[in-house]
């Protein structure tokens, strides 16, 4: 065999070696990572999530539900298991006589949040709103 041959095979069963999944070059399967708890904010995006939370509820403190509306849709779009954006939403449908939109939020808030006490009572509470709004 020539020199220049045996440099190209050289080169090949290089490259080959290289995509072995030992060597790292194969990537493994990707699996989907479970929803985060609410109260391990670990990852980027619930950090991300919590940050526009807080702002959404500031901007309701201000009286501004569109852009606490806003706030809110992006946190739930970075942490869709977060009961308390719904909850934070649904009070916002509420500041502007919404009814049927702030009773599907008040919804989801529940399934979400139906596990920690303190938040049951101020869903009833809202749900509470809702129904007089409704009227």
């Amino acid at each position: 065999m020539t020199m220049t041959l045996k440099i190209k095979w050289l080169k090949i069963l290089l490259a080959v070696a290289l995509c072995l999944p030992a060597v790292g070059c194969m990537k493994p399967a990707l699996t989907p990572e479970p929803p985060p708890s609410p109260e391990s904010p670990s990852t980027p995006r619930v950090l991300a999530s919590l940050q526009l939370t807080e702002q959404g509820k500031s901007l309701l403190n201000k009286g501004k539900p569109d852009a606490a509306i806003r706030a809110l849709e992006r946190a739930i779009n970075l942490n869709p298991g977060s009961g308390e954006n719904f909850y934070y939403l649904s009070q916002a449908w509420l500041m502007k006589e919404e009814a049927k939109q702030a009773k599907e939020f008040n919804n989801l808030a529940e399934i979400y949040l139906n596990e920690y006490p303190e938040w049951t009572v101020r869903i009833a509470r809202q749900k509470d709103r809702i129904q007089e709004l409704e009227k």
